[in-house]
């Protein structure tokens, strides 16, 4: 499976610098594009326009009104911040990559750029259930950093039996290629039947790779089922597997 393009979302927020430079390393490893969407957030807007709206100051602590005029200028800093930050990650690659810069909600803005790319790579503080929606509800696959946002170590894929076994271990190997380390293909399902056989045609696919990875099935009802083996693998980052956007609706 060729992995050509590869989508990461970016804000204020400082999970932001190491999930660009987690998509960067892959971007690199997996000789695709890069494409970074800086989101200004509609709710700062909103809220700095609010008569009552209040900042702390950093070193001072003091409580001031917001200006929407100077939310404005950091948020077009921060913007150009990205765009250094972005050059300085993808130099040393020979990167191909650019940045748009957009306003609205950051979780929806991410998915509609997420339409037609092959990895969509976000940050957050920790995986929550309010993650797994967000990437649920993605157009293509979505790999969320949960932690320090290095690559290498345990990876976990959840996936479900919608998505064809063929295309799920097609995008394992390429994941496993780039980040190395051990994979677990949390396998979503409600029929255990049906998911059974998923495993075993997946699992021939994989011998017939050479590759090796944990399989193991998850009613998809049973969301605190998924959360409870995230915490026991605790890993190093998660592929939330789409299908590919041919596919897609």
């Amino acid at each position: 499976m060729k992995i050509r393009r590869i989508v990461v979302g970016l804000d204020v927020a400082p999970h932001s610098r190491p999930a660009l430079e987690a998509a960067a390393a892959l971007a690199g490893a997996l000789d695709a594009d890069l494409e970074a969407l800086f989101v200004e957030s509609d709710e700062v807007h909103r809220l700095a326009g609010l008569p009552f709206a209040r900042e702390l100051g950093v070193s001072s602590a003091a409580a001031r009104p917001m200006d929407p005029a100077v939310l404005e200028r950091t948020l077009r800093a921060h913007a150009r911040e990205a765009r250094r930050a972005l050059a300085e990650v993808a130099a040393p690659r020979s990167l191909r990559w650019s940045l748009r810069v957009t306003r609205g909600s950051v979780t929806e803005e991410i998915i509609a750029a997420s339409t037609g790319a092959d990895l969509t790579v976000v940050g957050a503080r920790r995986w929550t259930p309010e993650a797994a929606r967000f990437a649920r509800g993605a157009p293509a696959t979505i790999i969320v950093l949960p932690h320090s946002g290095r690559l290498g170590g345990p990876v976990a894929a959840i996936c479900p039996v919608t998505v064809a076994p063929e295309h799920a271990m097609a995008l394992a190997a390429s994941l496993g290629d780039a980040l190395g380390g051990g994979l677990t293909i949390l396998v979503l399902a409600e029929d255990l039947a049906e998911a059974g056989a998923w495993c075993e045609k997946a699992g021939d696919l994989l011998r017939a790779m050479g590759r090796r990875a944990g399989l193991e099935i998850v009613r998809e009802s049973q969301p605190e089922a998924l959360q409870a083996a995230l915490e026991r693998l605790a890993p190093r980052a998660v592929a939330v597997v789409a299908a590919p956007p041919a596919q897609s609706s």
